[in-house]
């Protein structure tokens, strides 16, 4: 066992206790971190391993009656471990570092899933965490299934496509105090801009960037991708296309947004293709270029 020197001895004492417990137990028990990783271990039917989740994974709907650890980027070890977790599934980002080295130390099997906002990174995901649970033909069905749907909706936005080439689309996220960040080239709202056959509005090599008034107008978006948390913390859609960042585009005096769950915006998971649908359904109804 690696050394426990982060913590209490008193506090190091009981978790190795636990943990060592744990060692010779034949059950799972798994900690999520992180909306993809909470999903796609239920989507690959282990969510009854599932003994706590972090605070923003809300879906499936089962999860909320689960334990919470807390902010996957504030994790403490006490918290996780007072769940008795044999494994913890975190998404990369979560931490702080030494949370996850202290869990390492008590014996826990912690394993961090790296987010490549690509398609290739998105079906990379699947099968790392179908690998590491044991259910690698599971994890086969659902990549063919998130192919076969992304591949249906690529073909209805390339359908859709004006001699004005594809619309623009902006990625809106919350950025701190009433701040407003737009999505860069390396963003999840990028990936899912580019799954539907559009363009990123901000295409700086950045995730997120603070939005200003002038390099929105310059980028004129056509179209925003925006999260119903976002939106309703706004006061509603009109409050929000009244954003003076945002008023003065095409996509707020048209109101073309297409909106959705938040955790869709926060990484690639099983419910990609709902958001890049929803991109591609408002693509349609009134296309670039025609009157």
């Amino acid at each position: 066992m690696r050394s426990l020197r982060f913590l209490p001895a008193a506090i190091a004492a009981t978790l190795a206790l636990t943990a060592a417990t744990l060692a010779g137990a034949a059950e799972r028990r798994i900690v999520t971190v992180g909306p993809p990783v909470t999903e796609l271990v239920f989507a690959l039917g282990d969510g009854g391993s599932v003994v706590g989740r972090d605070t923003s994974s809300h879906y499936p709907q089962p999860v909320n009656g689960l334990p919470d650890v807390g902010y996957m980027r504030a994790l403490s070890a006490e918290g996780v471990m007072s769940l008795a977790p044999t494994h913890v599934l975190a998404i990369q980002g979560a931490g702080p570092e030494t949370t996850l080295d202290q869990l390492r130390a008590l014996g826990v099997t912690v394993e961090v899933v790296p987010e490549t906002p690509t398609l290739a990174g998105l079906l990379d995901k699947v099968e790392r965490v179908a690998r590491l649970l044991g259910r690698e033909a599971e994890g086969r069905r659902l990549a063919d299934s998130l192919n076969r749907d992304l591949a249906a909706l690529a073909a209805i936005a390339a359908q859709a496509g004006t001699k004005d080439g594809a619309p623009v689309v902006l990625g809106v996220v919350g950025g701190g105090p009433g701040g407003l960040m737009a999505a860069g080239s390396r963003s999840v709202p990028a990936a899912l801009i580019a799954m539907a056959g559009a363009r990123n509005a901000l295409e700086v090599e950045r995730d997120y960037v603070p939005m200003s008034s002038e390099s929105v107008l310059a980028a004129a978006p056509d179209i925003l991708l925006v999260s119903w948390s976002l939106v309703d913390r706004s006061g509603g859609l009109d409050p929000f296309l009244a954003t003076p960042q945002l008023a003065l585009t095409p996509a707020a005096k048209a109101r073309r947004v297409a909106v959705v769950d938040g955790a869709l915006l926060m990484g690639l998971g099983p419910r990609t293709a709902e958001a890049v649908a929803e991109l591609t359904r408002v693509q349609g109804t009134s296309p670039q270029g025609q009157p």
